[in-house]
């Protein structure tokens, strides 16, 4: 297979930018993910691409649980501060201000929509784990285009 194709080829998949929020024993953190698909409506679930190494999983893992923060057109810069996310101080990651939602994780207050998800399988296969998680709860705050990453100059994938 040549290489450059493939990634070309899987560049070609349509991917989203979300802030995905997840909570340790005395901590949370948030990061963002392209990697997001509705996998089923009953149960609902969704289906996430996590690094396999990173931080996050590990979070993931230990509380079962994520949030999905769905970002609207145009909040590229909000998707650009979690590609290194500031640490959390007094409700604000940097200068977005966030909440706890029902299940402990951040959820940032200037997005147009969000999930609240509780793990219900972890596939380890590869440099990104899947996790599929059971949306528990939602919130529409208003209504918005997806932010897509063929929106952006940036490419995640391939």
């Amino acid at each position: 297979m040549d290489e450059q194709t493939k990634k070309i080829a899987l560049r070609m998949i349509s991917y989203g930018l979300y802030v995905i929020g997840v909570k340790g024993d005395s901590s949370v953190h948030a990061f963002t993910a392209t990697w997001l698909s509705q996998a089923s409506f009953k149960p609902p679930l969704v289906m996430l691409g996590v690094l396999r190494d990173g931080h996050s999983a590990k979070m993931i893992r230990e509380s079962g649980l994520f949030s999905v923060n769905l970002l609207g057109k145009g909040q590229e810069a909000v998707a650009k501060t979690f590609f290194r996310c500031p640490a959390p101080k007094e409700g604000k990651f940097g200068e977005i201000a966030f909440e706890l939602g029902k299940s402990g994780c951040p959820i940032l207050e200037d997005v147009p929509a969000f999930l609240e998800c509780r793990v219900v399988e972890i596939v380890e296969k590869g440099d990104h784990w899947v996790v599929v998680g059971e949306v528990i709860e939602a919130g529409v705050r208003k209504e918005s285009l997806p932010l897509l990453l063929s929106q952006t100059a940036w490419t995640y994938g391939g």
